[in-house]
Parts: C-alpha cells; structure tokens; sequence
C-alpha cells in the first residue's frame, strides 16, 4: 500500500486486492449466517417443534425490539476510545472479541431442549439475542472501517464489487447447505438434520472469521486518525449523535431504502421453503435450479450496475434496482409455470443486483457528508443504526409471517395446505416485499440528493480537512 504524505499525516492509498477480498468476505459471513437463520429458524420452531406461532412472533418480537437497545449503544461503545485497543485499533479489537463466539453460538439457536412450550420459547428468544449482539458487535466493527479504509470512489466501488460477489455467494451456500441437509420428511421428524446443518454452519463461520483477520486489520495511520479525531473534542454526547442523525436527510432516506432491502430478502428467503413445499411443489433440485439462476443473474448484472454508478451514480443504480425489482415481484406472484417462474428469477436477480452492489457505496457517501459537516468521524453510530434499521426486518418479517398465518388458517401438521393459506404465502413472498421496495425507490428519488457532482464536492472536503 503506497502513501501521500500531507504535512505529518499520511493518507493511504489504494490497498491490495489481497486485502479486498480478505475485508469483503465479510458480506459472505453476514449473508451466509443471515440466509441460514432467516430461512429456517421460523419454519423449524412452527413446523418441527410445533412452538404455536404467537409464540413465535412474540419471540422475534422481543429480539427485534432488544435491537432497538443493541445495535445504536453496540456502535456508540466501538466508538469509544479505549486504552487497550489502541495497539491495533478499536474496531479491529471488537471485531476479535465477538466473532469467534458469535460463531459458536448459531448451533445452540437450533438445539431447544425437549420441554413444555415456554421454556422452549424462552431459549429461542435468549438464544436469538445472545447471538445478535455478538453480531452486531463484529458487524459494525467490520462496517465501520469500510469509509475510513477504502477512501476513493474506485477502490470503494472495486471492494464492492467483491462484497456482492461473496454477499451472493453466502446467499448461496447458506441456501443450498441446508436444502442438501435438512431431510423433508412428515412434519416433526427432521429435528436431527437441522442441528447437522447448523453445526457445519458454525464451522464455516469460524473458518470465515479467521480468513478476514488481514481485511480488518488497522494500520498506524488509522488507529492514530480515529483516536485523534476524538482527542481534539470533547466526544459528544450519545443522544446529541442521534438527536443529530435523524436530521441527516441523505441518512434516513438512506436508512428507509435500506430497510426495505433488508425485508424484501428477510420475506424471500423465509418464504421459499413454504412456497417450495406447500405451493410449487418443486424438487429439491429444481428449487436449486431456480436458486442458482437467480444468483447467477445478481453475479452477472453486478459489473453492469458498477458502470452505471460510476457514469450516472450510485443515487441512479439503487433507483433502478429498487424499482425494477418492485415491478418483477409483482409479476412473478402470479406466475406458477416453472420456465416461467425461471425468467421471473432471472429478472429479479438482474435488478436486485443493483442494491447487493451500491448498497455500501451509497452509505460510504452518506458517511462522508456527516463527516464533512461534524469534522468527526463517529462510524460506529451510524452503522449501529443502520444495523437497527437493518434488524427491524426481522420484525416485520415475523409479524407479516404471523398475521397471514393465523388469518389464512395455515396448519403446520398437514402436508397440504388450503388454498387460501396458500395465497397468504403468496403474499408475504411477492406482495409484501415488492411494496417495501417501492417505499425504497421512492426515498432514492424524492429525497436522497447526493448526486455525483455533490459527492465530489464532499470527498474534496475531506481531503482538505484531512479526515
């Protein structure tokens, strides 16, 4: 990695592709242990645990709302400047204290002991909370370097590019894992093949987590930069932070746009398996099929929506996608013929490729606004929201899952459902998630206003205040 010298400070430049893909395997480890878990830990407490579903709901609930308490105070703590930490940077330190147990935990979310139906609810949701606080730790460590260690539209839009290679990648393997593994046999009786996938799950995990130790490393420049940027004021308070944020209209147009990215995936991947086994009644590996040309079609648009951002801006690429997806979605209820249902796959994968790729980009702009206006650099804040905005998804997920169950009369015991509990599916695979990704588009459009020659105008600030 080569440095400009300006005065005493040094200012990175590009770092290696080594380095790249080592950060970037991040977006492998979030979406490979997000896929996994969204997809199957509600139908494996409905339909093999038999917990009723206001139990469920209530659990998810619950754990959304302690994401509420966790994520802004986990990145409000990352924030802080702690003695110890200044050896190798603070947000190096987290991301080693949290990973490696957050890891080892995912098997025990699929592990409840065999016992009445409360103390298998209170394990879900201590289970559930334990693990996401030690996920929220280790991703908005992760997050928060991105802005401050990739500093140039180019190299920022290069990693991202490797971000939604190993983002689709994750999704992928966390999809096809289990779909190998978990058996489908009558309801109740593939409890085993859960507990065998999540263990290979945690494996993986730890293995990710190793690999991207050079990614997250800090070097001298950084660590001195964020700890002399809290130095030279005194740190504001966290409420002022938030008091602050919510003003930032690029940031909550933003937070929006994001949130309806993190429910339409939320609502698709928990969807698929009843949409698979209740409706479609496809294989196994025609369901891989479907899977595996839809990810082939994000990969494949993904070199596409870069040039767009880099002509047009990552503003233009994210409207695109959010808005196309929202059109294919509603097209693709209807659609029940196979090929056809494969051409729908095909679309939705090219236009959601847009917001898998620009959606760092897009908040690494955000970011350097904020900077540019508070001369602070308070990441961990702002990725701490993010990641709440983010796990609100989950919310929204149990509830639609939740409501459309009990109004549809779904039966987890029957091998076949009704054809309105079949609609109710329909609903919260395609419906549901196309009107949260036309709320995006309409954020993108109406009030996001960093355009590219506004964000020039930021970057070259930045440089100028040396931050």
């Amino acid at each position: 990695m080569s440095k400009i010298h300006e005065g005493n400070i040094s200012i990175e430049d590009n770092s290696s592709t080594g380095i790249h893909l080592s950060y970037a395997l991040g977006s492998f480890f979030n979406d490979f242990v997000a896929t996994a878990l969204s997809i199957w830990v509600f139908k494996f407490y409905e339909t093999e645990v038999f917990l009723p579903i206001i139990f469920i709901t209530i659990a998810v609930v619950m754990y959304g709302l302690w994401n509420m308490i966790n994520d802004p105070i986990a990145g409000h703590l990352s924030d802080r400047n702690i003695k110890f930490m200044k050896a190798k940077g603070k947000r190096f330190t987290w991301f080693i204290i949290t990973a490696i147990p957050c890891s080892l935990l995912f098997v025990f979310i699929f592990t409840p002991p065999a016992s009445n139906e409360f103390i298998i609810f209170l394990w879900m949701l201590a289970f559930l909370c334990i693990f996401d606080t030690l996920f929220s730790f280790m991703t908005i460590s992760w997050q928060s370097i991105f802005p401050d260690k990739f500093r140039e539209q180019k190299e920022r839009t290069k990693v991202a590019g490797f971000q939604i290679l190993f983002s689709l990648l994750g999704l992928s393997v966390g999809m096809i894992i289990p779909l190998l593994i978990i058996t489908t046999r009558p309801p109740g009786t593939n409890i085993e093949s859960y507990f065998i996938t999540a263990l290979i799950i945690t494996i993986i995990c730890a293995i990710t987590v190793l690999i991207m130790l050079p990614g997250m490393r800090e070097d001298r420049q950084m660590i001195d930069r964020t700890f002399r940027i809290e130095k030279r004021e005194d740190r504001e308070p966290y409420l002022k932070i938030l008091k602050y944020a919510v003003k930032q209209k690029n940031f909550m147009a933003y937070l929006f746009a994001y949130l309806a990215q993190t429910t339409v995936m939320a609502l698709l991947l928990a969807s698929i398996p009843y949409w698979a086994q209740y409706i479609t009644k496809i294989t196994p590996i025609e369901e891989l099929i479907l899977l595996l040309v839809f990810l082939l079609a994000s990969v494949a648009s993904a070199p596409i929506w870069i040039m767009v951002a880099r002509r047009y801006g990552n503003r233009i690429g994210y409207m695109c996608g959010t808005g196309g997806t929202a059109l294919f979605l509603t097209i693709a209820m209807f659609i029940t013929d196979f090929y056809g249902i494969m051409v729908g796959m095909i679309l939705i994968g090219i236009s959601m490729g847009a917001p898998w790729t620009l959606l760092y980009p897009c908040f690494s702009d955000v970011i350097d606004e904020i900077v540019v206006e508070t001369e602070k650099r308070d990441e961990g804040v702002y990725y701490g929201l993010r990641t709440f905005f983010g796990r609100l998804s989950i919310v929204i997920q149990a509830l639609t899952f939740g409501i459309l169950h009990i109004l549809t009369h779904f039966n987890p015991k029957a091998t076949n459902q009704s054809p309105l509990a079949q609609w109710g599916i329909l609903i919260g695979m395609f419906a549901v998630p196309a009107f949260f990704y036309f709320i995006g588009f309409l954020c993108m459009w109406k009030i996001y206003d960093l355009k590219p020659e506004k964000v020039q105008i930021i970057k070259n600030k930045l440089k100028e205040l040396k931050l």
